[in-house]
């Protein structure tokens, strides 16, 4: 028996080798030093992502406070980025380098090349990119259809050119990921490649003033351009030197503007009481008017300008802001129509998937027709266009990124309760 059982064990013992050698390794397949790392790794950068959601890290570093002082907004937005990077630096090893790919939010600076006129930069300048929120620079440079260049990331398109004669060097920029936005108005049917790139179908009609609204909010295109624009800042210049109120034009109406500087709130006609920043008022014009921010510097007595910036939106929905004004009604309403008065658009906003498979290189183009720039609720459409267009992705440091890396990606809602869902994807690579 004593023999029997010595056998037993022996059996038991090989049995339990032949285990330890063929099976034990697929249990632990991450003992090797550098898968473990690479698991590690990985664990590490999604905790992180994780955690930069919870304490809204990234609601400093992607918006910067739109202020009168470029300067402060470039030192703001410099600050903010050491922190993520110092942050990211202390989680991994001193052997793991990174870099933060962003989808969805507009990049801290955008360069447009304009085929346009030195009037119409000055306007773009002053009235349209100002506050340049959530973005906090542009620059504009007067550049010819024929001499597009790659080093911009959106081109800007007034007056009526034909645009197939310029195909090829616009597809190349498509191509490449650039997007382009279409100032005109169409009182004769445009070339072919207009029509194909701005999705626009030409039926000659009369000009007329009509109520215009966003189009199917249940259709990504127009939703996330109607999401944009409430979110979005229009600046009122409420000082100049003597003259201490400004003008607010919405729809049809205007609505003067005027500080109090002794209680740091802002009278807006129409609007019963003093609006402090993050109040809200609805007009009689049916829109709601939210203070955003009061200039900081309201209390320098030195300076020649103050200003304001404000929010709108619609009332029983935010984005069923309704428009109005008078429109050459040429281009029929189709699903890539941003504003429309029922039959004919206003805008269009198109992502051409065509031109790339792959998704941070699908180019956006924007049509919006030529309107009466006075109005500040269109001028802040355009703006949130030309956000939109311009692809509205970028690398925080523009690392070069090697062949074989690492990756973890997070989905986040939204900045600032803007409800605008983005993607931050984390590459890591070892040396």
């Amino acid at each position: 028996m004593l023999g029997k059982g010595f056998v037993r064990v022996i059996e038991i013992v090989i049995f339990s080798f032949i285990l330890f050698v063929l099976l034990l390794p697929n249990f632990f397949y991450f003992s090797d030093v550098n898968d473990f790392s690479k698991t590690n790794n990985l664990a590490l950068c999604n905790d992180l992502l994780f955690s930069i959601e919870i304490n809204k890290i990234f609601d400093d570093v992607l918006i910067t406070d739109p202020f009168t002082d470029s300067e402060k907004i470039r030192e703001e937005y410099e600050a903010d980025k050491e922190l993520l990077l110092n942050i990211t630096e202390k989680v991994f090893p001193l052997t793991v380098d990174f870099e933060y790919e962003i989808k969805n939010v507009a990049s801290y600076q955008i360069s447009i090349g304009c085929n346009c006129t030195t009037e119409q930069i000055r306007w773009l300048e002053q009235k349209i990119l100002t506050p340049s929120y959530p973005t906090a620079e542009y620059a504009i440079t007067g550049i010819a259809l024929s001499n597009l260049s790659a080093t911009y990331d959106l081109f800007i398109i007034f007056n009526e050119n034909n645009l197939s004669e310029y195909k090829q060097n616009i597809e190349g920029m498509l191509e490449k990921g650039k997007g382009f936005v279409l100032i005109r108005n169409f009182s004769s049917e445009p070339d072919q490649f207009t029509k194909e790139i701005f999705v626009i179908n030409y039926s000659a009609s009369l000009a007329s003033e009509e109520e215009l609204k966003f189009n199917n909010l249940s259709r990504p295109e127009t939703a996330r351009i109607a999401k944009r624009f409430v979110s979005n800042l229009i600046r009122v210049d409420t000082h100049y030197i003597n003259d201490n109120e400004g003008t607010l034009n919405l729809k049809n109406e205007s609505y003067f503007v005027k500080q109090n500087s002794t209680e740091n709130c802002t009278y807006i006609q129409n609007c019963s009481d003093c609006l402090y920043e993050g109040e809200t008022c609805t007009t009689l014009n049916m829109a709601n008017i939210t203070l955003y921010q009061i200039d900081p510097l309201i209390f320098n007595s030195t300076r020649v300008k103050e200003w304001i910036d404000i929010k709108i939106s619609g009332i029983s929905n935010k984005r069923d802001y309704t428009f109005k004004d008078s429109f050459l009604q040429t281009v029929e309403k189709n699903n890539y129509t941003i504003l429309t008065d029922g039959n004919y658009g206003a805008s269009n906003a198109r992502t051409l998937d065509e031109y790339s498979s792959e998704y941070k290189n699908r180019p956006r183009v924007f049509w919006i027709y030529d309107y009466n720039k006075e109005k500040d609720d269109l001028n802040l459409l355009l703006k949130t266009g030309i956000i939109w267009a311009s692809g509205e992705h970028y690398f925080v440091s523009n690392k070069e990124i090697p062949a074989k890396v690492d990756s973890c990606i997070h989905f986040y809602s939204g900045l600032r309760g803007n409800n605008i869902p983005f993607l931050v994807k984390l590459y890591f690579w070892g040396y």
